[in-house]
């Protein structure tokens, strides 16, 4: 009994002394969204072996390299919950390297200290030191890339993108309680802080301006203190005008996917960027102004006092968001042509939303109200559920 003691003892001592002499260190990558995760982890991924043999370990639950399943997400009641799982754990217990990466942008949803603490307990079982990496885009690029990609998809609620920001037609989300926590950067960082040490948290701006040779991958690997540089991967993830304001108005009209689906292809002929106006830009901005100012002050400092710069330069003072009749017109053949069940019915309930927007608009000139309420009744019958033996939107689905 005696002799298993001392054996006992004997190990114990061996491991901490095996924990003291390998310093572990987990670089861990929380995102934000739309700041080049999906390229940044692929590349990691791809330079897999390359890193191994510079003494960096890099983990994901993805083939792509993303470990942002550790998060669930939910949506219930029309609000947005986000829970750590055990998938980052078990993910982490597997590392064997002294140095270990994982990237998981979906870490940057969480927005409470028991999630983040728990992440920390899970750090702190297997490494000695974390390093938090975050990347930070100023809202309304990020926003406006976001929303882009929610309208890559043929139905709602398939991606988080569209299960927080919906599928309204303007460039911008419409703003809510979820919206807001979401781009309060300053109070999620302030949690890591806290949890992990302000000394622990990378906060970087994505820009190219400020990141190393312009570049999110050179940037990461310029994080690491080893001298790495990986080749950078470049992802097109772009939504045009056309396929951003059709799928979510065809949504918003409760079309079905597969229906969706056979209206992509020439969705994705269109060239034509999205750009919301300087002034929604700016608008859209000035929202987050009050968390910028303690974001400037702790984490991102800028010249400006609100943590990213203030030109909007870079959009046009008429913006080309919302769907117009002239483009209903030019899209016609090939909405018709696309082999969906309805096209007819599709084009006209189309263009009599178009109408009655215009016909709001122009509530003040008698002449012109009167042709557009005329114009709207002309299409009434082909829209109007009680005029066909099926609801038209049941015909849609159907």
């Amino acid at each position: 009994m005696k002799l298993e003691l001392i054996g006992l003892e004997f190990g114990c001592f061996y491991l901490c002394k095996i924990k003291k002499t390998r310093m572990r260190t987990l670089f861990l990558h929380i995102g934000f969204h739309k700041t080049g995760s999906s390229a940044l982890q692929l590349a990691l991924k791809q330079s897999t072996k390359f890193l191994n043999s510079r003494g960096i370990e890099f983990l994901s639950l993805g083939k792509k390299g993303s470990s942002s399943r550790t998060v669930d997400i939910q949506k219930k009641n029309g609000r947005m919950f986000y829970r750590i799982n055990r998938r980052l754990g078990n993910l982490l217990a597997k590392s064997r390297g002294e140095n270990v990466i994982v990237s998981a942008e979906h870490l940057c949803f969480l927005h409470t200290l028991d999630d983040i603490e728990s992440i920390y307990r899970d750090c702190r079982k297997f490494f000695d030191r974390c390093q938090i990496i975050v990347y930070l885009r100023r809202q309304d690029l990020q926003a406006l890339s976001f929303k882009k990609q929610a309208a890559r998809a043929a139905a709602p609620n398939i991606s988080p993108s569209s299960q927080l920001f919906g599928h309204c037609e303007s460039a911008f989300p419409h703003v809510n309680a979820d919206l807001m926590t979401y781009f309060d950067y300053f109070s999620k960082l302030k949690i890591w802080a806290s949890v992990f040490g302000e000394g622990a948290l990378n906060v970087r701006e994505f820009s190219v301006e400020f990141l190393q040779d312009g570049d999110v991958v050179n940037d990461f690997c310029s994080l690491l203190g080893v001298n790495v540089n990986i080749p950078s991967v470049r992802i097109n993830e772009g939504v045009g005008r056309k396929e951003f304001l059709l799928t979510n108005k065809l949504l918003e009209l409760g079309v079905t996917e597969s229906e969706i689906k056979k209206l992509k292809p020439m969705m994705r002929m269109g060239i034509s960027k999205l750009a919301p106006s300087k002034a929604e830009a700016e608008g859209f901005f000035s929202l987050f102004e009050y968390c910028n100012k303690p974001l400037n002050d702790h984490f991102l400092k800028n010249a400006s006092g609100l943590a990213f710069d203030n030109d909007f330069s870079g959009y046009p003072e008429e913006g080309n968001d919302s769907l117009t009749i002239q483009d209903l017109s030019d899209w016609l053949p090939q909405i018709l042509a696309s082999g969906i069940k309805h096209p007819q019915q599709v084009r006209d309930s189309l263009l009599s939303e178009r109408l009655q927007n215009l016909l709001m608009k122009n509530i003040e000139n008698p002449q012109l109200f009167r042709e557009l309420e005329g114009a709207v009744k002309c299409l009434s019958p082909s829209v109007n559920p009680e005029r066909i033996d099926t609801p038209w939107l049941g015909l849609l689905r159907g």
